[in-house]
């Protein structure tokens, strides 16, 4: 028993101490008229705004969240497993459906459990209860794992989240970042680039600072008349373990244009130092499909304008030519 007591304060220790150097994941309730509580068992560690699990391979646990229904309306709610990611900002997030193997992802935690849906009427409270199957396998380092809430059918509600962490020791892993690809999206009708890295390992990275360039190619560039190009510094507060780091370029009202785009950069987070290189393309499809999406587009009329006077000397230099061969005959 004494030895059992012993491992139950050095676990809780161990969280403790993770959870301060981390910085805190809470939960994040932010739907309209709802309430988002995680029902924790055993409080001893003094950790209440999550669920922590330590256990060996093929392990069973059963965990319980509260959802309470404050409004006039009858809700169905989503509750959503997925893995934690990092946002634009440099916070962990779980909006995100993160499988098994993407950004070195060995363990989903939407593979250890089920999502579900529940109905609530107004002014009515609902424990739901869900069992988490760990793994076969080892665990390494921390699956960051969480319950992604949100209302059916209306995401103007907003969402909530509730994370879990599982580890099955308390073995300290660091990260590694390294460039996974360039992808492009409309945010509020403006088109983004963004320079996505990742973190392949499964564990979590604090106060990660990016410096990222990217440039098209273009012919334009021997005349200096080329785009110029686009420098990104940013810092990010908080890195979640197997995920993608998106580094975003807002293009606000120029359109993407198909070519081949470098990106260089580089990347620290404490002492560890990582760089980067690669050319990307940007196809016409991908570039039309972005565009048209978008609203309050300036095209650059740069080339049109060159090849405008192009043919206009061209133009002036056959006649020129053929007044001058005239006069010889």
């Amino acid at each position: 028993m004494k030895k059992k007591f012993v491992l139950f304060i050095v676990i809780g220790l161990f969280f403790n101490i993770f959870i301060f150097f981390n910085g805190s994941l809470d939960v994040k309730a932010d739907i309209n008229g709802v309430t988002v509580t995680p029902l924790i068992e055993d409080d001893s560690s003094g950790v209440t705004d999550r669920f922590q699990i330590v256990g060996k391979p093929g392990e069973k646990r059963t965990v319980k969240i509260s959802l309470g229904n404050f409004s006039i309306n009858r809700y169905r709610i989503i509750v959503q497993p997925t893995n934690a990611t990092t946002s634009m900002t440099g916070q962990i997030v779980f909006h995100d459906m993160v499988k098994k193997n993407q950004y070195g992802l060995k363990h989903s935690f939407a593979d250890m459990t089920q999502k579900k849906e529940v109905s609530i009427g107004p002014n009515k409270t609902k424990d739901v209860s869900f069992n988490i199957k760990l793994p076969k396998s080892e665990i390494d380092g921390l699956i960051l794992g969480g319950f992604y809430i949100y209302v059916k059918g209306d995401s103007s509600k907003g969402a909530a989240n509730v994370p879990v962490w599982i580890t099955d020791n308390n073995k300290a892993v660091g990260g590694i970042l390294t460039l996974r690809n360039l992808s492009l999206d409309v945010i509020q009708k403006k088109p983004h680039i963004f320079v996505n890295l990742q973190n392949k390992e499964p564990g979590m990275m604090k106060k990660v600072i990016v410096h990222a360039t990217v440039k098209r190619k273009s012919w334009l560039d021997r005349f200096n008349l080329g785009n110029k190009t686009m420098i990104a510094d940013l810092t990010y507060p908080k890195v979640a373990p197997n995920s993608r780091i998106p580094v975003d370029f807002d293009q606000n009202t120029t359109p993407i244009s198909a070519g081949k785009y470098v990106v260089k950069g580089a990347a620290r987070s404490g002492k560890a130092t990582w760089t980067f290189h690669k050319t990307y393309t940007i196809t016409q499809d991908q570039a039309n499909n972005i565009n048209k999406r978008c609203k309050g587009l300036i095209y650059n009329k740069t080339t049109t304008y060159i090849l405008i006077v192009c043919v206009l000397v061209s133009l002036i230099f056959l006649i020129f030519w053929a007044i001058w061969y005239s006069g010889r005959s």
